[in-house]
This record gives C-alpha cells, structure tokens and sequence, in this order.
C-alpha cells in the first residue's frame, strides 16, 4: 500500500470575528462622513465635498466588502499545496515544497491587527494578537496592501490561526532560509568605499 502524504489540514484564523467587526465600524465612520459631506454640499454647494462624499462611498463599499469577506478566511494544507486565503488581501497557492519551514512567534498587540508589513519580505495576516505561525518561503507570494492597487512580496508570512503548534509541526523547522532584506547596509558599504 502506498503512503498517502500528510493528511490534510484546515486552519481558521483566530480572532477573525474581532476583525472583522473593527472593519465594520470603520465602514460605518466612513459612510457617515460621506453623509455628512453630502449634506454639506447641498447646504453650500462646494464641489470638493461632493467629490470628496463620492471618494468615501468608494471606500465604505470597498470596507464592507471586505467585512463580508474575512470570516471566508483560512489555511488549507494538502500533501502537494497549501492556500492561503485572508478577506481580499490575499488568495494564493504555494506548492508545499517552497515551504522551507515555520516557527511560533509572538505578535503583541501593538503590532497591530490585519495585513502589516515593512516592505522588508515580511507580511503579516493577523486577526488577534498572541501566539502565531511564522512560514518562511522559497519563493515569495504575492498580498494586497489595497486589493488590486498596493501589492507587497513576502518571503515570511506570519498567520494568526487556531492551534499555530499544529502548523508548525507540520512543516518542521526552518531550514535554508532566505536572508531578510538587507539593501540599507549594502548601500551604506558601497557609499563608504
């Protein structure tokens, strides 16, 4: 009999209700100062907060979508493929071999809750803070800072899921990982020969 692989794993991410209610609310500031410019154009009649109203409609569509999206939110691992699906952010497939390894890190809470990054390699897709997987890749996967207008490469994903030991064990540690970005010190040896 062959070995059919790994069993297949599903992931949820931990804290996506939280995150998903900040979203919400923040739609509802937008919406109400689009009605509140609204209101001020038809008062005074000043076409930079009609312009202005229809800008903050564009973006309370864009935040309610993407409170409707995050509870579709997870981490499938097949044998051969892992997807990483977090709201509109992010929606991509990697082949389970480019996952060189992942370890637990701790994501505090002033680090922030959603997509974070500092353009560096490094994205993460929290939606709570505590314990977290990080999954350090060969190639680097493609997340939307804004969907379809900012997009970020990361190498290091970090993931809030439910039970992240699992994850881990799953893929080990990490082995032959890629070097995080060091261009500020390349630059400053070159300026300085």
């Amino acid at each position: 009999m062959t070995d059919p692989g790994p069993t297949p794993l599903l992931f949820g991410f931990r804290g996506i209700r939280f995150l998903q209610v900040t979203v919400a609310l923040a739609a509802m500031g937008v919406a109400v100062g689009g009605i509140v410019l609204v209101l001020s154009y038809v008062d005074q009649k000043q076409p930079w907060s009609l312009l202005l109203a229809i800008i903050l409609g564009l973006f309370f569509l864009w935040l309610f979508g993407a409170a409707l999206r995050l509870p579709t939110s997870f981490i499938a691992i097949s044998p051969d493929r892992m997807r990483i699906r977090f709201g509109g952010f992010a929606d991509t497939t990697v082949e389970t071999r480019d996952v060189l390894g992942a370890r637990l890190v701790p994501w505090t809470w002033w680090k922030g809750i959603g997509v974070r990054t500092a353009f560096h390699g490094d994205v993460a897709l929290v939606a709570t803070w505590g314990t977290a997987a990080e999954l350090t890749l060969k190639n680097p996967i493609r997340v939307w800072l804004i969907p379809r207008l900012l997009p970020v490469r990361a190498t290091r994903v970090t993931v809030s899921v439910r039970n992240p030991q699992r994850l881990v064990e799953r893929f080990g540690p990490v082995k032959n990982a890629p070097p995080k970005n060091t261009n500020t010190t390349t630059r400053k040896r070159a300026r300085s020969k």
